[in-house]
């Protein structure tokens, strides 16, 4: 018993098998799968090779494979831009922390400065007698100049 060709119907299968990868709903295939001329046949349900006779479906599939590529690109692209921002901000915020410690430091240090200077100064003051203090303090004084 000998099978008769129909073009047409192959055809039809090929490009309806195209279809459903594209779409991601294969029928015959599982699991990951590429678009490209051998799963298209074997989705189709036919043998390998017979795709070739058909330049149509293989300038069909080629577009197809082409599509999915530049939107896998395209889609990787911006992936890497997300995760290039992303890293960006962890970089700004961890720097950001950084700094925020180091302001927090010198404050802690300054503060101390203040404090060491007040008692220094609290300390001179007391080795002076009074006469010597109320000089001290008038001298000190700043001078204001009247602008007419």
């Amino acid at each position: 018993m000998t099978k008769t060709r129909n073009p047409e119907v192959t055809r039809k299968k090929l490009l309806d098998a195209l279809q459903r990868l594209v779409e991601q709903k294969p029928e015959r295939l599982s699991g990951k799968y590429k678009v490209n001329v051998k799963s298209v046949q074997e989705e189709a349900g036919l043998s390998l090779g017979s795709a070739y006779r058909y330049p149509d479906v293989m300038d069909a599939i080629e577009e197809q494979k082409l599509a999915i590529a530049k939107r896998d690109i395209r889609k990787r692209s911006v992936k890497s831009d997300l995760e290039r921002l992303r890293e960006e901000k962890a970089k700004e915020k961890a720097l950001k922390e950084k700094y925020r410690l180091e302001l927090e430091e010198a404050n802690k240090k300054l503060d101390r400065l203040y404090a060491e200077q007040t008692m220094q100064l609290t300390a001179m003051m007391s080795l002076l007698d009074v006469e010597d203090r109320i000089k001290l303090l008038q001298d000190s004084k700043p001078k204001v100049i009247r602008i007419k």
